[in-house]
């Protein structure tokens, strides 16, 4: 690895593989290393239902549940937690490399893509409704945000991008489950249902029910 200063806090690094390929990433806040100690995100589908229950609450308020469905995704990223990998150096947040259209991109894209599909499809079904879809989908959508942004980071390390990517990584996990593939998937099934069982007894105002019954 050969790092080379383009300015203040921005470095440019150039990576040999072990095939002789270059990798070069304009950077000031990562390295491969993060990858490698498993530094990777929450499934989008678990963000996309979370902020789909968020807009499913605010049916009137479309932007707010947007922004509340973004600012979600951070809380959420700090729960320990296992991620499938991430394949090609392009889509790497801390890769950042050429583009290569080859099978690990091919991978990734269906991966990924799939990923958020079933997020927003599965918050659809469980929470939207005529009256309030567009809430519901801006919530999905803005919960899911984050990390395609780290994408547009790892290529465009600029403000305000920077200071979004150095408080995503602050807010991360720092004991991510690693090998543990069956318990991180049932882990992030478990905080689904959570999430909604939670959201529906907001809708049928379970809650205040409760607190009624608490007051003499």
């Amino acid at each position: 690895m050969v790092e080379r200063p383009l300015g203040p806090g921005l470095t440019l690094c150039v990576c040999i593989d072990g095939r002789g390929e270059s990798r070069q990433n304009a950077r000031g806040w990562s390295s491969d290393a993060g990858v490698r100690r498993g530094r990777r995100n929450l499934f989008l589908s678990t963000h996309a239902v979370v902020g789909a229950a968020i807009g499913s609450l605010l049916p009137s308020h479309p932007v707010a549940a947007a922004l509340l469905g973004f600012a979600s995704h951070f809380p959420l990223d700090a729960i320990p937690h296992w991620d499938y990998p991430i394949r090609s150096d392009f889509v790497k947040p801390a890769v950042g490399g050429r583009l290569k259209r080859d099978r690990a991109l091919m991978l990734d894209a269906v991966t990924i893509g799939g990923d958020a599909l079933l997020g927003l499809v599965g918050g659809a079904l469980l929470f939207a409704s005529p009256t309030d879809i567009c809430a519901v989908m801006l919530g999905a959508c803005g919960a899911i945000l984050p990390d395609p942004l780290q994408f547009v980071h790892a290529h465009f390390p600029r403000e305000p991008l920077r200071s979004l990517q150095r408080f995503h990584r602050w807010m991360h996990t720092k004991r991510p489950i690693r090998a543990q593939i069956v318990w991180g998937v049932v882990s992030q099934m478990m905080l689904v249902v959570l999430v909604v069982v939670l959201a529906k007894a907001a809708h049928e105002d379970v809650f205040g029910m409760i607190v009624a019954w608490g007051v003499p």
